[in-house]
């Protein structure tokens, strides 16, 4: 017994000593954890796309907003250092810096500095000259020779510039510089040098203009020799950051270095070609809202064309285009017209490239592009995906639907009708199974699809809506390429759901017209409730019928189911101060969708309160809408889920209201 009480006493004892051991080597482990320092990466800052603060020192850029990704998965802090770019790599090689963006690859470097395993991007290099220099021309090269032509001390254009010169024969100096983008661009403008190789840029088109691209190449971060400790968790932070977003170096691109090429600008040939066409003259497709058609009351286009023209008139940056619209009663009819010389192009069309060329036309990019549902029998909802023989009500007229089947539904047979009605009842009566349709022009055919008991099934597929140009105007085809990169994807978008809206009230008036029995009755109804309002208006003081009311969310439930996110917002600020927030009046099923939110959680909040954290400059766009009257338009990216969107502000109703759009982009 007394031996087993020792036992125990010695077995509690080691338990200890093992514990204590355990917890000397465990606690310095744990505090070191606990107080390991910050890691501070000195990274190189010059101004450019890559790094650009605004006139309130936030900064922004390519680089920058990349940095920010690693910094998400390496824990980084950046302690900015800014320099001229040559002066930032000379600094890399050194030592006095640890990282810099936008290094190309050469050998030589390879030695002195230490490089991503992936590139962060590919950049285009072009050549700029001031706007008044007239007497160098992208289409004869031979304007390039014995012009000075500037370019970064070291940069990896120079000797791309240099195999360009071989291959084109052309003989030019180049000028080493060692400034900033603004010191070099201030040489072309005073005449120092003649043209300046720069990646892009975003320099003022009174100073610079882009006239022809020499190349491309990848570009990378570099690490210093100094802080080869930094390569490895680099690489994994880019690894990490291409895993999350494949497309981001694609969305960046866009974002920052995209707005600055020669897109934006007309040839010298364009503009000759212009000032001796004239106009140039649309054919256009009659009753095909949201996207186009002939106004009833002015004669003129209607229609979310209408406002791409209006913007393309003035989208490049050296010249006015204007345009000529003609309306065809169909597609059929525009494409003939197109063929006599009539019009010099048509919209809409979605051809192939191959039955482009089979039909002596080219087409451009898409305009715009839209999601096709296939509307079909109530008592066929369950059943359509697996159908094996599928008939397909279309307009006769309409080759861009015969060619759109061919290309995505090869084994549905066509069956052709006059119009859409006589489509819509076709497929009531079992004379065929569906008829394809743009979600944008449904609101045309709710009303027949409601008495015929039809619905939509989502076809996923999308459908473009392009130019037709002849294949002998190459010059037009090519301002017209120029035109559909230059107008930003979320004004098309804003127009054709604006049109889609106001399709809808059109349809609304068909409607009634047709059934003059609930007419009567809507203005019965009226009627009583004006003598109920004007009985009850009786009773306020005058001061309660002079106040303005506050639109509520039942006004726009006209919205509730659009594709895209739509929410209305009052904007107030302080009498003494010039912080503005909003008042959330209403938001549809879409914005419930992204924001995983209910529409009676935010519906009477105040935007400040229920997002902390939402940048200022959202408020600011509000207020320029709604206040001021600007459109805004701009991309960003949502902290939470990481999904890209493209953003559209304007004022609604009166000064003080905005709608806001969000275009999920994918």
């Amino acid at each position: 017994m007394k031996q087993t009480k020792q036992n125990s006493k010695i077995l509690r004892l080691a338990l200890l000593l093992t514990l204590a051991a355990w917890t000397a080597i465990l606690l310095p482990l744990t505090c070191a954890y606990a107080q390991e320092p910050e890691k501070i990466v000195r990274v190189g800052w010059f101004e450019s796309p890559f790094n650009m603060k605004d006139e309130l020192g936030r900064r922004s850029g390519y680089s920058y907003d990349y940095q920010q990704k690693l910094a998400a998965y390496s824990g980084w802090t950046y302690e900015y250092v800014e320099k001229s770019w040559p002066e930032l790599l000379q600094m890399l090689e050194d030592g006095r810096i640890d990282l810099l963006s936008d290094v190309s690859y050469t050998a030589e470097r390879a030695e002195q500095m230490l490089y991503s395993s992936l590139p962060m991007g590919s950049e285009e290099y072009y050549l700029f000259v001031s706007p008044n220099h007239t007497k160098i021309s992208p289409e004869d090269y031979s304007t390039f020779n014995g012009k000075k032509v500037g370019a970064n001390r070291d940069s990896i254009q120079i000797d791309l510039f240099r195999e360009w010169m071989e291959a084109n024969g052309v003989q030019a100096e180049i000028v080493e510089m060692t400034g900033n983008e603004d010191e070099n661009i201030a040489k072309l403008v005073h005449g120092d040098i003649d043209m300046y190789l720069s990646p892009g840029g975003f320099f003022d088109k009174e100073y610079a203009v882009p006239i022809c691209r020499i190349g491309t190449s990848d570009f990378f971060f570099a690490v210093s020799k100094s802080r080869p400790d930094l390569l490895m968790e680099l690489n994994n932070a880019m690894n990490r950051v291409q895993d999350e977003n494949v497309s981001l170096n694609h969305q960046l691109h866009a974002k920052y270095l995209q707005t600055t090429a020669p897109n934006r600008y007309l040839s010298i040939e364009e503009i000759k070609w212009l000032s001796s066409h004239g106009s140039v003259r649309v054919g256009y497709q009659d009753n095909y809202l949201a996207f186009c058609a002939q106004d009833p009351k002015t004669g003129e286009l209607t229609g979310a064309l209408k406002d791409y023209l209006d913007i393309a008139s003035n989208c490049m940056e050296n010249a006015h285009i204007d345009f000529e619209p003609t309306c065809y009663a169909t597609a059929e009819d525009a494409m003939e017209a197109l063929k006599r010389g009539e019009v010099d192009c048509v919209f809409p069309n979605n051809l192939t490239e191959y039955d482009g060329e089979l039909s002596g036309v080219f087409i451009t990019p898409a305009l715009m592009r839209t999601d096709m549902s296939a509307v079909i029998r109530e008592s066929d909802l369950n059943l359509f995906a697996s159908k094996e023989r599928v008939t397909v009500a279309v307009n006769v007229g309409n080759p861009n639907y015969d060619k759109f089947l061919l290309d995505h539904f090869p084994k549905w047979r066509a069956i052709y009708f006059s119009n859409t009605p006589e489509c819509l009842k076709a497929i009531a009566d079992g004379h065929a199974d569906c008829l394809l349709i743009s979600n944008y022009r449904f609101n045309n055919i709710s009303n027949l699809c409601d008495k015929y008991h039809l619905t939509t099934w989502s076809t996923g597929v999308e459908m473009d809506y392009c130019f037709a140009v002849n294949r002998t105007d190459t010059v037009l085809y090519s301002i017209l390429t120029k035109t559909a990169g230059a107008i930003p994807a979320p004004s098309v978008n804003a127009a054709l759901t604006y049109y889609y809206t106001k399709d809808a009230g059109i349809s609304l008036q068909s409607f009634l017209r047709q059934n003059p029995g609930i007419l009567f009755a809507m203005l019965v109804a009226a009627l009583l409730a004006y003598l109920i309002v004007l009985y009850i208006s009786q009773k306020k003081k005058a001061a309660d019928r002079n106040r303005l009311q506050t639109p509520r969310a039942e006004d726009f439930h006209l919205f509730d189911d659009l594709p895209i996110s739509y929410s209305v917002y009052h904007v107030i600020h302080s009498e003494h101060s010039e912080l503005y927030d909003a008042e959330i009046i209403y938001v549809n099923h879409k914005y419930e969708e992204y924001g995983r939110c209910s529409a009676a959680s935010v519906i009477g909040q105040r935007v400040r309160t229920l997002y902390p954290y939402i940048e200022e400059s959202w408020f600011q766009n509000v207020k320029r809408a709604a206040i001021n009257g600007e459109t805004v338009e701009n991309d960003f990216t949502d902290i939470v889920s990481g999904d890209n969107f493209r953003l559209s502000v304007r004022q609604i109703l009166s000064p003080g209201y905005c709608a806001v759009t969000y275009m999920k982009i994918t």
